[in-house]
């Protein structure tokens, strides 16, 4: 009996770890699909095509659903709960990088003009992105979920090259740097800006004040004075209309009759 039962551990064990190897033969495979050649060095288009990617990634991870599956009992000791949490995990992990800290990184290289230490911080953040969601597909595909996950093949394609235009850029760099002590000129695509809206300026009437409030500044002395905008002339006030000539009394005459 005992034999018996350490035989089935044995078996559930070794059909585990089969699987396992399997798993990482595979990723291993979708890493060496996406590898070639060095990408290209043009950091800008390079940051174009991360933003497509992520904003492509976050529609197919909620079109993916994760949440709805269900989860029942497969056969080999192996429960498809599990990999629902494991893919529950890593598109929560997906989504929360790619909306709050990507973006982030991405302003980094764009501000300092394509720095070395900005580049590589983005860079290890895409790698991480692509482990993950390597996790994601490899957890859909384990819970019979392989079509609803293909559309997220394709963004780890354009995640992995994106990846390998920056490893490209900043070795580039380095070497530049290390050779001439300057770093390549980076120039990026300014982002179109709004006009400001101005509003139409409203005529006042002649000599009416400006309906500005009176500003009050406090001098060093601590002395108070009131600033009022006085651009516009106040209105003179009408001359006083001249007083009216006095009018001469009638003379009075007295009668002792």
């Amino acid at each position: 009996m005992k034999n018996t039962l350490a035989a089935i551990v044995l078996v559930g064990f070794s059909f585990a770890s089969g699987i396992k190897l399997a798993a990482q033969s595979k990723s291993l495979q979708r890493m060496q699909a996406v590898a070639g050649p060095a990408g290209r060095t043009d950091l800008n288009s390079a940051l174009i095509d991360l933003d497509r990617a992520s904003q492509a990634t976050q529609n197919d991870i909620a079109n993916l659903h994760v949440e709805k599956w269900k989860s029942g009992w497969k056969t080999g000791f192996l429960k498809d709960g599990s990999h629902k949490e494991q893919a529950q995990h890593a598109a929560g992990s997906l989504q929360r990088n790619l909306s709050a800290a990507l973006p982030g990184l991405i302003h980094d290289v764009q501000s300092s003009r394509g720095s070395i230490s900005a580049s590589f911080k983005l860079y290890d953040d895409v790698t991480l992105l692509c482990e993950t969601l390597d996790t994601l597909i490899t957890a859909s595909e384990r819970a019979g979920k392989k079509n609803d996950a293909a559309p997220l093949e394709d963004d780890y394609s354009a995640l992995a090259r994106v990846r390998r235009s920056l490893a490209a850029y900043i070795q580039q760099s380095a070497a530049t740097w290390e050779a001439t002590h300057k770093l390549p000129v980076v120039s990026f695509a300014a982002p179109a800006t709004q006009p400001s809206r101005q509003q139409p300026s409203r005529q006042r009437p002649s000599g009416q004040m400006s309906s500005s409030s009176p500003q009050i500044v406090t001098t060093d002395q601590g002395v108070k004075k009131i600033i009022i905008d006085d651009t516009i002339p106040e209105k003179k006030p009408a001359p006083a209309p001249a007083p009216a000539p006095a009018k001469k009394k009638a003379a009075v005459t007295y009668s002792n009759l």
